[in-house]
């Protein structure tokens, strides 16, 4: 009966003002008890304000609107809040990226879900998958295919029931955030077609712009698990060969709006099957005010940072944009431990550390609030890894104002040893190994790994972000992505690859989670002066193929070679700190010590045609030798 009742409600005649009037509203009284008025199906209150309406609902309807409203994800009983601007207008600058979590609401008050965001290949945040094709068969969708784990088809709902054009317009069946109504696939004049089409290609190793993404980037293959349609970066925005524009949407006349108005329409194939990007694409046409505008400096750096006047005990909004060559905000940075940016903040007196992780907003600004508990000067530490790139680190200094205290020591730890039989010299290749035997019990693993360490010179004269060094078996080559499973059990120690630069006092904070805790233990490092450089003493053969690594990583990151010929691999690491002590192969289970300064000569097997990758120590430097087969 609801069921039939909604669909009614979402064909028939609506009010002048549909953005105050369309709403479905529960048909359950409010109870005395908060956690059942929650949970009330469809829209809960609708209210008018002077520049928008606020529509409130838990996120759920009785009746099946189909695979799109599906969350993509599951998520604890709330309810959901919905601003709808009145007067939407078109953005006169930069186009609001969608956020990731939802991008509008249907009239029933469920979300209108951002489906192409939300899960990636090997978790890296560089290949999206398309979650609403990945949940069907190829029944409902365009790019949807028949999989073992697709174990109960999916369930056409009401939005795939308006597939079907009959001459008059599409009802309408939401409003996307910035206001602009959101209709079903058919004008007056026809089905309306989107200018999204899929790319050409058999291996994903550029994105859609054309960036050539860095080794250890691309997405699987175009093969029958991963046809073409199984990431949204699949597809390519042509304009004109389509009704609909990059936004997913036109200026069109409704029932709703006689006058004309800017419109996103639900996009199917000619047979009524869903297609990409079903509802709203990558951006909005219309102003989001949610979105805080990022104003940047005058400089052309890439990074740039922004902070107000800060002062301690009080939260301060840290704000960073990284920008590509032609300066747009990057905001797909690949996830490297389970985060795209590590944002570590280091006090000039080494006494105040913290480790944070900024957030996107809609205008590609990355956002988080510190609250600095001294007054002093503070150095802020941006570690990422751009589509294409290497990871680097990008460094700003902020003063904090306040009285200024003493400087913090570190206390000796009773949950954490660290072997200090090892002595300290600049320049040398070390091993810092911690025991973290019991009393240290319930250890989990924090950010993918056992552990975190960074270290930071007097003065802020140097810094490392390092992780532990794992066997050749071990090291995943595509992502630097674990699980709790792939780690295995908890060790007893761990071993840190560190270089130190230069003598002279250091400090070192190791983060471990201990039962959902994340413990930050500090320890204080005096390095002896360095001993005399050595100097290359390898003759590089003939043939082989030369292999730098440096702080940047491996150069070059890509090597090609002919398919079943034996080769060998002249490496040299420059005597720059980096973290390239070894070099490993995980599919050969090969791993090999380069020393600094000294090449080495790694003979490699002939193998078949194909890609043999091959990472540091610690799986953060990435590179792949390609195999290919001569020319016929």
């Amino acid at each position: 009966m609801i069921a039939t009742l909604t669909l009614i409600l979402l064909t028939g005649p609506l009010a002048a003002q549909p953005v105050q009037s369309v709403w479905i509203r529960s048909q359950q009284p409010p109870s005395e008890l908060a956690i059942f008025n929650r949970t009330r199906p469809d829209v809960h209150s609708v209210e008018v304000g002077p520049d928008a309406t606020v529509v409130r609902s838990a996120g759920f309807s009785l009746a099946n609107l189909g695979l799109l409203a599906a969350p993509p994800s599951s998520r604890p009983v709330t309810e959901f809040t919905f601003r709808i601007p009145l007067v939407p207008r078109p953005a006169s600058g930069a186009h609001a990226h969608v956020p990731a979590d939802y991008t509008g609401v249907f009239v029933n008050g469920v979300p209108i879900y951002n489906h192409l965001e939300a899960a990636s290949y090997r978790g890296q945040n560089l290949w999206h998958y398309d979650l609403v094709a990945r949940n069907d068969n190829g029944q409902s969708t365009v790019a949807g295919f028949v999989r073992p784990e697709l174990t109960h088809p999916s369930q056409p709902g009401l939005l795939e029931r308006l597939a079907a054009c009959t001459g008059k317009h599409s009802p309408l069946i939401g409003f996307a955030l910035d206001g602009y109504p959101v209709y079903g696939p058919c004008s007056a004049a026809g089905r309306q077609k989107s200018s999204y089409r899929l790319r050409a290609i058999v291996v994903r190793d550029r994105w859609p712009d054309r960036t050539l993404l860095a080794p250890g980037q691309s997405g699987p293959p175009v093969t029958f698990a991963y046809p073409l349609g199984t990431f949204g970066e699949d597809y390519e925005y042509v304009a004109g060969s389509g009704d609909l524009d990059r936004y997913n949407g036109r200026f069109a006349v409704t029932p709703e709006y006689p006058q004309g108005t800017y419109a996103y329409y639900l996009s199917t194939a000619p047979d009524g099957r869903l297609a990409f990007p079903y509802l709203l694409a990558h951006e909005f046409y219309g102003e989001y005010s949610e979105a805080k505008p990022f104003f940047p400096s005058a400089s052309e750096k890439r990074v740039a940072f922004q902070a107000p006047s800060a002062a301690t005990g009080r939260p301060v909004p840290l704000r960073f944009q990284i920008r590509d060559a032609a300066g747009r905000p990057i905001r797909h940075l690949e996830h490297v431990h389970e985060r795209p940016l590590h944002l570590l903040i280091v006090s000039l007196d080494l006494g105040d550390f913290a480790h944070l992780h900024p957030e996107v907003n809609a205008q590609g600004t990355w956002e988080a609030t510190h609250v600095f508990p001294r007054a002093g000067r503070y150095r802020l530490y941006a570690e990422f890894t751009l589509p294409g790139g290497p990871q680097q680190v990008t460094n700003f200094d902020l003063t904090v104002a306040g009285i200024p205290t003493p400087s913090r020591h570190p206390l000796p730890s009773a949950l954490v040893k660290l072997d200090r039989t090892v002595p300290l010299q600049a320049g040398e290749d070390l091993e810092l190994q911690f025991d973290l035997s019991p009393p240290l019990s319930g250890l989990e693993p924090y950010l993918g790994a056992w552990a975190h360490v960074v270290i930071v010179g007097e003065g802020l004269s140097s810094f490392l972000h390092a992780h532990p060094l794992e066997k050749a078996g071990a090291v995943q080559s595509e992502a630097h992505f674990h699980t709790a499973e792939s780690l295995g059990p908890a060790p007893a120690q761990v071993r840190i690859a560190a270089i130190f630069p230069r003598a002279g006092r250091y400090r070192l904070w190791l983060q471990v989670q201990v039962a959902g805790s994340v413990r930050v233990i500090p320890f204080d490092l005096q390095v002896a002066s360095a001993r005399t450089a050595r100097a290359v003493t390898n003759a590089i053969p003939p043939g082989a193929i030369r292999l730098q690594i440096g702080p940047d990583g491996f150069a070059p990151a890509r090597l090609s070679w002919p398919a079943n010929q034996a080769v060998t691999l002249a490496i040299t690491r420059s005597a720059a700190p980096n973290c390239g002590r070894k070099v490993v192969f995980p599919d050969l289970g090969l791993e090999r010590e380069i020393p600094l300064g000294v090449t080495v000569l790694l003979p490699l097997p002939a193998r078949p045609a194909g890609e043999l990758r091959f990472t540091c120590g610690m799986g953060m430097y990435r590179g792949s030798l390609l195999l290919v087969n001569p020319k016929q």
